[in-house]
């Protein structure tokens, strides 16, 4: 989107000069890109509508990001094969994720498992794609299996199709490929069954924890303010028993995310990875994580 807008703006300017329409093509993209962003409900971020593709990035020697400025998935390799978190909106969404892996030297038939952080059509649209194409698993909790069964409207809309799911994750539940296992946790408050995750990430042949948080973004009522409060409480005692200190996120608006992207594409040998908060850090995050949450309970009362 950012790039049609230069554009268009260089259209400006070269029919300023020149004196040259602006073509009916451009004109339509950009009634469409308009009206698309005054659509944007006011108490959402307007990145999340934003469709702009990322560069496909290696961020660990094992993790791979894939997206665009809405929403990414996660490709995590593995000795059996790939672990793919999240599918983004849709089959487009789903042909992305695709070509950014083949972009990365990453063979997408090698993908075993498309695993759902939670029941909302960003998370899931893509999944139903790959796995026919692919063959992979897909799996996430019953719970929200069933949330997103039941919703058709907002952010489980009809742009995103729903998916089959193979298995369903619960709570203190791990799930083992090759080398490596992912901890699942239910961390419910953002949909009924979100979950979070725990796993090894490898860097010049050092072993971090990432922990990444299922559901960005505080629901809207109190009582699911006060679930996602707790689940917060939860997911720290997993994190802290495994010494996570990488934080990984589905929406890289949040927490600076296209900066660090952009930093691990230019990043030298000895620097620390910039998902890499340190033990401090990642402590400073779960206690921002908590504030923001406190207040906004507070301010619901």
């Amino acid at each position: 989107m950012f790039r049609l807008l230069k554009l268009f703006c260089l259209g400006l300017c070269f029919s300023f000069f020149m004196i040259s329409p602006v073509p009916a093509s451009a004109q339509s993209t950009i009634a469409e890109n308009t009206a698309k962003q005054e659509s944007i409900p006011k108490n959402m971020p307007k990145e999340l509508f934003d469709d702009t593709p990322l560069i496909p990035t290696k961020v660990f020697d094992n993790l791979f990001c894939i997206g665009s400025h809405s929403v990414v998935a996660w490709a995590l390799q593995t000795t059996d094969g790939i672990i793919l978190i999240d599918s983004m909106w849709d089959d487009h969404d789903a042909q992305t994720i695709i070509d950014g892996m083949q972009e990365l030297g990453l063979d997408p038939t090698q993908i075993k498992y498309i695993l759902v952080t939670h029941g909302h059509g960003d998370h899931y649209g893509g999944a139903q794609f790959l796995k026919d194409k692919y063959h992979a698993k897909i799996l996430m909790s019953a719970t929200d299996f069933k949330f997103m069964n039941s919703l058709s409207t907002g952010p489980n809309g009809p742009r995103s199709p729903k998916c089959s799911v193979d298995e369903f994750l619960s709570d203190g539940e791990q799930l083992t490929l090759g080398n490596t296992t992912i901890d699942i946790i239910a961390t419910p408050g953002h949909t009924p069954g979100c979950i979070s995750l725990l796993y090894p990430v490898m860097q010049n042949g050092k072993t971090l924890m990432a922990a990444q948080w299922g559901g960005t973004g505080l629901p809207g009522t109190l009582a699911e303010k006060i679930t996602y409060r707790k689940s917060i409480d939860h997911f720290a005692q997993y994190a802290q028993k495994t010494n996570a200190t990488v934080e990984i996120t589905a929406h890289l608006f949040s927490e600076n995310g296209y900066q660090k992207l952009e930093a691990c594409r230019k990043q030298t040998a000895g620097q620390i990875n910039p998902f890499d908060l340190g033990k401090d850090g990642f402590a400073n995050y779960l206690d921002s994580l908590r504030k923001s949450t406190d207040e906004a309970i507070a301010s619901s009362k």
